[in-house]
Parts: C-alpha cells; sequence; structure tokens
C-alpha cells in the first residue's frame, strides 16, 4: 500500500477537517530571489585579490539557492503530490515513521486500536523495519493518523486499519 492510498482514506474519514492541499510556492521563490541577489551582489564587487573569496562563495551560494529554489519550484507546480492540510489548525500535517520489530507487533497493534499514539510513540525502535507505523500529526493541536504495515514478500502491507483521532 503506498502512502498516497494511506492520504486517501485519510481525506475519506475525516470528514473535511483534512482535505489534500498543494505546498506553498513563496519558500521556493525566496530562494530564487536570495539566490539572484547574492549573483547581482557578486557581479558588482570590484574584482581584486582581497574580494577572490568573497565573490567565490557569493558565486556559489547565488547559483546553488537559485538552482534549488527554480528545482523545487517546477516539482510544486508540476507535481500531482498532495499533502494532507488540517483545515482546523491551518498547517500540513508531518509524517513520521516509527520502525518496530516482529516481536513487538502485538503490542502496537493494541496501543494503535486503544488511540494510545503517545506509548506508541515511546516504545523502544528498532534499526530493522520488520513493523513499520505511519503517522501523521498536527504540531498544532491533537490530529493524528496512524497504520501500521508490516513488510512482506518486498511490499509493505497493512496489518490494521487507519486509526484517526481528531479532536
Amino acid at each position: 500500500m503506498s502512502k498516497y492510498d494511506m492520504r486517501e482514506m485519510i481525506y475519506a474519514q475525516a470528514d473535511g477537517a483534512i482535505v489534500p492541499r498543494r505546498k506553498s510556492v513563496v519558500c521556493p521563490i525566496s530562494l530564487i530571489v536570495v539566490g539572484i541577489g547574492l549573483l547581482v551582489l557578486n557581479g558588482m564587487m570590484d574584482a581584486t585579490v582581497e574580494n577572490g573569496n568573497l565573490r567565490s562563495a557569493l558565486l556559489l551560494f547565488g547559483a546553488a539557492f537559485a538552482i534549488t529554489g527554480i528545482i523545487m519550484t517546477v516539482v510544486r507546480l508540476s507535481g500531482a503530490s498532495k499533502a494532507p492540510y488540517c483545515v482546523k489548525d491551518g498547517c500540513f500535517l508531518d509524517k513520521k515513521e516509527l520502525k518496530f520489530t516482529k516481536e513487538q507487533k502485538n503490542i502496537v497493534i493494541d496501543l494503535l486500536r486503544k488511540g494510545d499514539f503517545a506509548t506508541l510513540r515511546s516504545l523502544g525502535q528498532s534499526d530493522i523495519s520488520a513493523l513499520t507505523v505511519i503517522e501523521y500529526s498536527s504540531p498544532k493541536s491533537r490530529v493524528v493518523a496512524c497504520q501500521a504495515f508490516e513488510y512482506l514478500e518486498l511490499e509493505l502491507r497493512p496489518v490494521c486499519d487507519l486509526m484517526l483521532k481528531v479532536e
């Protein structure tokens, strides 16, 4: 199951509290402006021996900021991916992946069914992702959506239903 299928289930269960929304292009455009500003500043400086390192740094950072901003803008405008947005809080949901061993499977599923997400986060995590819990949560309130996936036959398969808590 892909993360987009999980997102679609979140939108369906949230009854309009969480909707798909494209991320803003303000940050990438500001990166482009800063990059161009650094390149213009580099062009305005005199070419002397004392300014050689400073001009090189301005050129490097200006080009890096401008190229990064252009790539981010193109991806955000042309991409079809939309992130989960909490209407009540006015912010995007943060995504976290918690990884556990197969031995912790029953404990994790019980915690998910109870809706005890704080205890789930405090469990000891593993480097091996035999059981992965994908969590979308709002940084401003207690909106949480979790689902556990088990790694079987080279793919992630859902172990339990999506648990959504909107307060």
